[in-house]
């Protein structure tokens, strides 16, 4: 299949790109290695002897001490890391030109679909000059949007960011969640919209949590950490704490929240709260860690608008044997999305006074094609589904009765949805590798699209296209992989390839824009995305085909996936970069370590690279279900047999490298990044270069500053063109 609709966009000056990069041919040059400021010199990094016994199996680890990343030491090493790799990329000759490319495809306005309440709207818009999108409120339907919220003017560098907002359904509040430096913990304030003045109201404790008003517009609950804890940097790389779920009643201290559920027992338990529309139910999922299944348990509040917050906790679904995600509610019927005997996904209608499952209906079906999120809107769902990992988007009536679909512009992603039930109206984020993220308003009466706000015409990427090709797996599995490059190109094997990788805890690896993607095309570079197992993109099984104990078969999947760019002639090992970041570069890494010899180099980003201790650090410690604990006898084989850390071996020929992290990053912490720099140094000595890159103040979150975001994307790029000695 392939997509070569380019759609208008609000993008200023990239029309501009097109014309540099065709100038980038003669002008930029990417110095050899023996060109980049010769024999590089790191710090020197002390080796210790420690060494652990996991279960009877002896592990060495002689850099323990950069797990303690805030201590002074550290900091000096990783100063004087980021010193080299700043000399580095400083001299090579392509740096400026990759930079403007870069600058140009990130200017775009960066739009959120608007949030409805009452008769108001509430969205985020970015320029492309701003470090953060500020928060608007439209009052009626014809007066203009106004600023409500601009971080960017309490810090102009982009250090304060608004991750998430929920408005009162009478309009008159909005709850917004604050992240500081991208940190992973937040702070939640209230806003009088008429006003716009915060009430005193500060909640903290909190990491990633839905606001949910009940319908007096008195207060709205939440999910909070026991205690608070990891509100400085060197605490929020601790695990988390035990979480409950509170109620804050506007106008009142923190302190003063009522605890409406709790488990002590399940110190592990992260929870969600969802509120039906009409207000009556309280809907919490309870989920171990990252295990694939969740409980739903439900409180009736009663009269919506005065809630009985003391009403008794019912045990919807008590068993975590499937995944259970309310969706909507028609009085006592909730419509619930389960992979309950359905492992790519259904949508069940359930009586709640008849919860067993023969008396389930189902209204959407399972299809080859997983659900993967569904919504009510007044008389209809609209289900999301991903067809060879990328998004379609269904209608349904309430019965189940198709009703079409909602036209999509390309082979692409839906990244946000939301609804207004009194309008019978929706809002989508629509996006794509050659397609900068666009908001589209569905209208369910007249069944047409069209964008929120006009965005102007551009032809930046018609010459590029994305084609999507399926490739054997050393199995036999056939995969998907997305390719984009310019369009015509030949199959010479002389074309620098990026080779992309996600491939963990249920996660499909989608059609989305990326300006670094986006400038590396123009440079004359192929882009290449493995949907390997381990994602979600065929729902319970593909994920779980490489869960746990069966890691090594998404690293396979990644192998073949760059043995497949090879023998289909669109490049060669000395031209082939591989990319990951979290779990990806989990992947990306072990692939690197496993066949040095078929990758000319490496982009770890905030990866996951010590699997003998990755449950110690930040969100790891919830992670056991995906991978198997190190606390585990039985785990621990499995573990270190692809752990990356553990399979440095000195002397080895590996490619050149760069490891991006940043300094706050509170879910895979920057430890694993400095331990595996330190040991890839010490195995290959000079050359190939092995680069640390650590931003200050950024964390793992999409909170980072624009700019800072520009600044790591043209890095990333001007050492793949030194890395891989590529001239345009």
């Amino acid at each position: 299949m392939m997509m070569c609709t380019v759609l208008g966009f609000s993008v200023g000056r990239i029309a501009r790109a097109s014309l540099l990069a065709a100038c980038a041919v003669a002008l930029v040059g990417a110095r050899t290695m023996a060109q980049t400021g010769g024999t590089l010199k790191y710090p020197p990094t002390p080796r210790d002897n420690q060494t652990d016994d996991l279960h009877g199996v002896r592990v060495a680890d002689p850099y323990r001490w950069l797990e303690h990343v805030t201590s002074p030491d550290v900091q000096k090493w990783v100063s004087a890391e980021n010193a080299v790799t700043t000399q580095f990329l400083a001299s090579v000759q392509a740096r400026g030109t990759v930079q403007s490319l870069v600058q140009r495809a990130s200017a775009y306005t960066e739009l959120s679909p608007p949030i409805a309440a009452a008769e108001r709207l509430f969205f985020t818009s970015r320029g492309d000059w701003q470090n953060q999108p500020a928060l608007y409120v439209q009052d009626r339907p014809l007066t203009p949007p106004r600023v409500l919220i601009d971080p960017n003017a309490y810090s102009p560098e982009g250090l304060i960011a608004i991750v998430d907002q929920s408005p009162s359904p009478d309009g008159r509040y909005l709850a917004y969640t604050v992240s500081v430096q991208g940190g992973a913990w937040r702070t939640v304030h209230v806003r009088d919209v008429r006003t716009s003045q915060d009430l005193p109201d500060e909640l903290h404790g909190i990491r990633n949590t839905r606001l949910a008003w009940t319908q007096d517009s008195r207060g709205f609950f939440y999910v909070r950490d026991d205690e608070g804890r990891g509100a400085d940097t060197a605490r929020a790389l601790l695990p988390p704490g035990r979480e409950r779920v509170y109620y804050h009643r506007v106008g009142h201290p923190q302190a003063s929240d009522a605890v409406v559920y709790e488990n002590s027992e399940h110190p592990g338990w992260r929870y969600r709260a969802d509120l039906s529309e009409d207000g009556q139910y309280l809907v919490i999922a309870a989920r171990d860690g990252v295990a694939p299944g969740n409980r739903l348990y439900f409180i009736d509040l009663d009269n919506p608008r005065r809630p009985n917050l003391t009403a008794p906790i019912v045990r919807l679904f008590d068993a975590d044997d499937a995944r259970y995600e309310f969706v909507g509610s028609l009085g006592a019927v909730f419509f619930i999305r389960t992979t309950k005997d359905a492992p790519r996904g259904r949508l069940a209608a359930v009586d709640i006074n008849m919860p067993d499952e023969n008396h389930w209906t189902t209204v959407v079906r399972q299809t080859y094609d997983p659900l993967v999120q569904a919504w009510r809107v007044d008389n209809r769902i609209v289900a999301h589904r991903y067809h060879d990992a990328h998004s379609v988007l269904e209608l349904y009536a309430l019965d189940g009765t198709p009703k079409g679909n909602i036209p999509l512009p390309g082979i692409g992603t839906v990244t946000d949805l939301q609804t207004h039930a009194a309008n019978r109206e929706l809002w989508f984020t629509y996006t794509s590798f050659l397609q900068p993220p666009i908001v589209f308003r569905f209208d369910l009466d007249t069944k047409t699209v069209a964008p929120f706000h006009d965005p102007a015409a551009d032809s930046t990427f018609s010459q590029y296209e994305t084609t999507q090709t399926f490739y054997a797996s050393a199995d036999g599995t056939r995969v998907p992989m997305f390719i984009t490059a310019r369009r015509g190109m030949k199959l010479d094997g002389g074309h620098p390839t990026l080779l992309a990788v996600n491939g963990g805890f249920g996660a499909a690896f989608t059609p989305v824009y990326s300006p670094d993607v986006a400038a590396w095309i123009q440079l004359g570079g192929v882009y290449a995305v493995a949907n390997v197992r381990g994602g979600g993109e065929y729902g319970r099984a593909w994920h779980e085909a490489a869960m746990g104990a069966h890691r090594q078969t998404a690293i396979d999947d990644f192998t073949s996936a760059a043995e497949f760019l090879v023998s289909q002639h669109y490049t060669r090992p000395a031209l082939l970069a591989i990319t990951g970041r979290g779990n990806g570069a989990l992947l990306a890494g072990a692939a690197m370590l496993q066949r040095p010899e078929l990758f000319g180099a490496a982009l770890l980003d905030a990866g996951l690279l010590d699997m003998a201790r990755y449950n110690l650090f930040g969100d790891g410690a919830l992670w056991s279900a995906e991978y198997g604990s190190p606390d585990s006898a039985t785990a621990v084989p499995a573990l270190l047999a692809y752990s990356p850390l553990q399979h440095v071996r000195r002397g080895a020929h590996y490619p050149p490298t760069l490891l991006t992290v940043g300094d706050h990053d509170g879910v895979f912490t920057a430890a694993h990044e400095y331990k595996f720099t330190a040991a890839l140094q010490n195995a290959v000595g000079s050359s190939p270069p092995v680069l640390l890159a650590v931003q200050s103040d950024a964390g793992h979150g999409d909170d980072i500053a624009a700019s800072k975001e520009r600044d790591a994307g043209a890095e990333r790029i001007t050492f793949l063109l030194a890395a891989l000695h590529y001239i345009p």
